[in-house]
């Protein structure tokens, strides 16, 4: 069993997006996945319980729970939904129990200022392996968000190759009660692939 967690210092990163992306398509990969949304907000929850997942999603926020992640049996991945900030001992109890930690963030200088402050503050004590997602990525503006990756791993800072773009399908996906891999509106596709493209990597690098 792989823990993997999903983290950002602040709101508006496609932290929840990501996790429920994530879930549906390792659970494609005939993998028993489970969900833990330890935001007290529990929109996580509150999406997945319209979705209806073929993952199982627990909302809990209690710290001496979550630090018994690793006693949980029969699944192959736990993926863990995080509260943003960096003063949350939530994601601090979360982060050393995770054998895999991917922080999403939105190309922007304040965002990605946001980010360095999180690996520094939380992501590096822990000492648990990450890599950096590049989110809610403007598609007329892919070279400067590659321009991005390249400067964040001159400072050795992993990041993912593949980027996600801001596509309104997955707002209208939650919308229609669905997970981007069941929308089969405008945009779908295209947003589901970059998904995918992500998973494959996280796949690789957890194999590595």
């Amino acid at each position: 069993m792989q823990i993997i967690t999903i983290a950002s210092g602040k709101g508006g990163s496609c932290k929840t997006t990501t996790v429920l992306s994530f879930a549906a398509f390792l659970s494609k990969r005939k993998t028993k996945v489970l969900v833990i949304d330890t935001d007290p907000q529990g929109s996580l929850s509150w999406i997945s319980d319209r979705a209806s997942p073929k993952f199982d999603v627990a909302h809990e926020t209690d710290q001496n729970v979550i630090s018994k992640l690793r006693k949980i049996g029969g699944y192959d991945y736990i993926l863990c939904d995080t509260p943003p900030g960096l003063d949350n001992e939530t994601l601090s109890v979360a982060l050393k129990l995770s054998d895999f930690a991917v922080l999403p963030s939105p190309p922007s200088p304040l965002d990605i200022r946001e980010l360095t402050k999180t690996i520094g503050q939380v992501v590096v004590p822990s000492g648990t392996t990450y890599r950096v997602l590049l989110s809610r990525v403007d598609s007329r503006r892919i070279n400067e968000a590659l321009e991005i990756q390249s400067q964040l791993m001159d400072k050795d800072i992993p990041v993912f190759n593949a980027v996600v773009r801001y596509l309104v399908a997955h707002e209208r996906a939650i919308v229609e009660g669905k997970l981007i891999t069941e929308y089969k509106g405008p945009g779908g596709k295209e947003a589901a692939n970059d998904y995918r493209k992500v998973v494959d990597e996280l796949i690789r690098e957890l194999k590595g």
